[in-house]
């Protein structure tokens, strides 16, 4: 019974199809049509380097593909040389539609990339690589995003060429690891996208990563394109409801932090430690304090951007745990000094005094008096 049921439904559905008026139907082809332009159309805009496909519905001998040459142009068959540059994709396809319609009945043309072209993009202000950044086609992932291998950077420009999806889904805080994660002043609140439109004209749009990390607001880690400009200001003083030790250990911070330990400890020098590590943790990273130490007059030297120092004293106490006043978090650039205890200084001046060197050096200069 439920397949005759069909049958007969199937059997109308038709008969309606066929008294319907054929303005109607094309109206109903045309609506279809639009949508699938519309869903297929992106922000990306062509330009030199990519390699598009052109296809013609209902005819295969047209899909043809091509690289758009640096003046912008590529040369179709029929039509000749076209400028494509500056457009969307869907744009793209309704120009080439309109180009091909005295040729063509009925023409509708796609317009598809198949290959991007390379990824051109700046990042600027407070970052610790600014400068401009090309991530190229070749590669088939984004490795930058959790590891440096196979990035370059040309010194003192800030100027470097990464593996990765050209004009792939790039977003503003990759691109902030990208270059080398932001410094402990930068204020994510503010960042400025600076993007060039057709016609030369530029957009600036407000980018919040504050938000982005403190309510999960993920549309504001915006999608980067070719040609965009990310400039990261400098936060305020006491910036009134912005936590930059939370900022310094989210992914678009440095991966680590270098600063340098001297004085009484196994292994003086420089140190990495991870982003949000405290004062202890560089003690320990440089082997711990030796047996002259004195544990309970560390000095923390931190550089201020203004060009001043700031000095603190502080207990070293692993007990202290992330205490941010007793155990303070650490930045690029900061020096820890381990001084002596004042037994075990004393005890070196008393071995100086008693060592033949001294001895010798005392009875020359009795020799010269006399």
């Amino acid at each position: 019974m439920m397949y005759r049921h069909s049958i007969a439904s199937t059997g109308l559905l038709v008969g309606l199809l066929a008294i319907l008026p054929a303005a109607v139907l094309a109206q109903t082809v045309s609506s279809t049509a639009q949508f699938k332009l519309q869903t297929s159309t992106s922000a990306y805009r062509l330009g030199p380097g990519d390699t598009i496909e052109m296809s013609a519905a209902n005819l295969p001998d047209m899909t043809t593909n091509r690289v758009i040459l640096t003046d912008g142009t590529v040369t179709l068959p029929i039509i000749g040389s076209i400028r494509l540059s500056g457009l969307s994709q869907g744009e793209a396809s309704d120009e080439l539609t309109d180009l091909y319609r005295p040729y063509l009945k009925e023409p509708r043309i796609t317009v598809s990339v198949l290959n991007p072209r390379p990824l051109n993009v700046t990042v600027l202000g407070e970052v610790n690589r600014p400068g401009p950044y090309t991530l190229g086609s070749a590669g088939a992932t984004l490795s930058y995003l959790t590891s440096t291998a196979g990035t370059s950077t040309n010194n003192n420009t800030g100027q470097g060429s990464i593996g990765g999806v050209g004009g792939g889904r790039l977003t503003v805080s990759q691109a902030l690891g990208l270059a080398g994660g932001v410094t402990e002043v930068a204020d994510i609140e503010k960042i400025l996208l600076i993007r060039p439109l057709p016609g030369g004209q530029k957009s600036r749009i407000s980018v919040n990563l504050w938000s982005m990390i403190q309510n999960a607001e993920t549309a504001q880690d915006l999608p980067l394109l070719d040609g965009d400009a990310l400039v990261i200001p400098k936060a305020e003083p006491n910036k009134v409801g912005y936590d930059a030790n939370l900022v310094n250990t989210t992914t678009f911070a440095p991966s680590t932090v270098e600063v340098k330990v001297v004085g009484e400890v196994n292994r003086p020098g420089f140190v990495s430690v991870a982003p949000g590590a405290r004062m202890t943790d560089a003690l320990v990273a440089a082997g711990g304090l030796n047996n002259d130490a004195d544990y309970k007059a560390v000095q923390l030297f931190r550089l201020n951007p203004d060009g001043t120092m700031t000095a603190f004293q502080l207990e070293a106490r692993l007990e202290e745990g992330r205490d941010p006043v007793k155990n303070p978090s650490l930045r690029k650039g900061d020096l820890v000094r381990v001084p002596r205890s004042f037994g075990a200084g004393l005890i070196k001046g008393l071995q100086d005094v008693v060592s033949p060197l001294y001895l010798i050096n005392l009875f020359r200069d009795v020799l010269r008096v006399r």
